[in-house]
């Protein structure tokens, strides 16, 4: 109905239940965890209740697969995670050089991890794989950018338009940098949280790319046509209430950055 409790292995330490974010499951000491009569049609299917079990002795009956242990000796120590997000930067010229279809679909799994509001995960993803691909979306791209000018729009300016398609026109992509692979993530207008859901799914997919020695950068002129030009968002995967809310452009650094660059002290209110 709701889980599977292994009984030959479960401590019956109601770990499962203490973390149950939705109150799914009842326990009493010395007995076996059972779902909650009514709770349980809420669960979240986060896997907490999994997550905790020091037996792996319960899964979620929406899961075709068990848990899969953590390996403690794979923990980076906090120094290591420090220099890796102080030194990620974005990158935006790379190597004439392909992203494996295989590396995409690996990171994207792991993106899948990141946290989402109600674990709601409503974020889906369009992959443009090669440049030939990339470099189609950003033609369409520059034509939005030349109805904007034909225009004068506010973005027009503001965005710089102009140069951008001046310099398109002389073979200078200035809008995906000739990236070989561009993640797109969409979801729709409305829900729990899903503007902030693929943002937060944007930025892990970032951090994995770091991770396999990839680059990655926001392609800010993708996600900015897209928001004011159905025929964008529509090509890029978002039709109809879908909203695109991230873009991300991929491929292997054609330089290696060697130290971490200042920053300024953080702004803090302590309250």
């Amino acid at each position: 109905m709701l889980f599977t409790i292994d009984k030959t292995r479960c401590k019956r330490d109601g770990l499962c239940a203490s973390v149950c974010p939705a109150g799914c499951i009842v326990f009493e000491e010395g007995g076996l965890p059972e779902p909650h009569e009514k709770k349980y049609l809420y669960c979240l299917e986060c896997g907490h209740c999994m997550a905790v079990c020091p037996a792996e002795a319960i899964r979620l009956d929406r899961f075709k697969a068990g848990s899969t242990p953590l390996d403690r000796a794979l923990r980076p120590e906090p120094e290591q995670i420090e220099q890796f997000l102080r030194g990620r930067r974005s990158v935006r010229a790379f190597r004439d050089r392909p992203v494996e279809r295989e590396t995409v679909e690996g990171l994207l799994r792991t993106a899948e991890y990141c946290p989402s509001g109600h674990n709601a995960r409503p974020t889906r993803w369009s992959v443009a794989l090669g440049t030939d691909k990339v470099a189609e979306i950003a033609d369409a791209v520059a034509e939005w950018m030349r109805e904007e000018i034909e225009a004068d729009t506010p973005l027009a300016s503001a965005l710089h338009l102009p140069g951008i398609v001046r310099v398109w026109d002389l073979g200078v992509d200035m809008i995906c940098r000739n990236a070989p692979a561009l993640a797109v993530a969409w979801g729709p207008k409305k829900g729990i949280t899903p503007r902030e859901d693929a943002v937060v799914a944007v930025t892990y997919l970032e951090l994995a790319a770091n991770a396999h020695g990839l680059g990655a950068c926001w392609c800010g002129y993708a996600l900015i046509a897209a928001a004011n030009s159905p025929v964008i968002a529509k090509r890029l995967g978002a039709e109809g209430d879908a909203r695109v809310y991230g873009a991300l452009m991929l491929g292997h650094p054609a330089v290696r950055n060697q130290a971490i660059p200042p920053r300024p002290e953080p702004g803090v209110t302590w309250l």
